[in-house]
């Protein structure tokens, strides 16, 4: 199916003429009509290869409970029905009163639950009104998938560093679930960064995560002192790991100016442009900050 922008088209089954004026130009079947003359044809829903289409849907409200004084998970059920589909490490928005609000979701796809860890506090107009919302709402509209920065396009025959600020930990965790579940035996090393102990929301976790094997860990605070996190910037605690053999792919996940500063200083040591991933450089190029 397709709707006809301009042009004129026959239907060679019919020999019908339709043209782009014509409420028929709606519902063109291209593979038996033959074009009269210079002809555009919008095919919606139409994805590249490893691409998958976005969707709005209506999410049941499930919890919202607090992380760390300023950060709560929210947990989204998607409709039933026909799955939805997203690559770990890619983000939705959130649909509220006209508005839209990007978020990483925090989970690989497995069933319908939809996980997201939002920060907020009383000097941000959007944070108050999207938290405001999902505690007293039960159905939110969201639109997925969104982000090039994803499991599914980054290379995956080296080891992953996942390089995070804060809540940018919401797209390392999804991406580590998915390569759990898919390729195990990777290697991954998170680097967790934030100014003090709160920031690293779900230290346990990722602690639990290292204790098992899967990856190896690495937290950092930067405006506190504490016996069980290295001190300083995240990407300094990157430049003090000693490389492995095959060198890694690097997914950074922030804010604009932690993710950019994290680019600059890796390839100032030596690192690759074409190793590190960020959707900040999509979102948020250079010259926009």
């Amino acid at each position: 199916m397709g709707e006809l922008v301009s042009g004129s088209i026959k239907h060679s089954r019919h020999g019908q003429i339709t043209y782009a004026h014509t409420e028929a130009a709606n519902a063109i079947l291209t593979c038996v009509a033959l074009a009269l003359e210079d002809c555009i044809v919008n095919v919606p829903n139409t994805t590249a290869p490893g691409q998958y289409p976005v969707v709005t849907k209506a999410c049941q409200i499930l919890s919202f409970e607090p992380l760390a004084p300023n950060i709560s998970r929210a947990l989204l059920q998607l409709p039933a029905g026909r799955s939805v589909q997203w690559h770990p490490g890619q983000y939705l928005l959130l649909l509220i009163e006209g508005e839209e609000y990007a978020f990483s979701i925090a989970n690989a796809p497995q069933g319908r639950i939809i996980e997201l860890h939002i920060r907020h506090d009383s000097t941000s107009d959007s944070a108050t009104k999207i938290v405001h919302y999902l505690q007293h709402e039960t159905v939110v509209r969201i639109k997925l998938p969104f982000g090039n920065r994803h499991l599914g396009a980054m290379d995956d025959t080296g080891p992953l560093w996942l390089i995070c600020g804060s809540t940018g930990f919401a797209q390392a965790k999804a991406v580590i679930e998915g390569v759990l579940a898919e390729t195990p035996s990777r290697p991954m090393h998170l680097f967790w960064g934030a100014s003090e102990s709160d920031g690293l929301y779900l230290h346990e976790l990722a602690e639990q995560w290292e204790q098992q094997g899967l990856i190896e860990y690495t937290p950092v605070l930067s405006e506190q002192q504490h016996d069980d996190f290295q001190s300083g910037l995240v990407h300094e605690a990157v430049l003090a790991k000693q490389l492995p053999n095959t060198p890694p792919v690097c997914l950074i996940a922030g804010s604009p100016p932690m993710g950019w500063a994290v680019f600059d200083a890796l390839v100032a040591a030596g690192f690759s442009p074409e190793q590190l991933h960020s959707d900040v450089f999509d979102y948020a190029p250079r010259e926009q900050i």
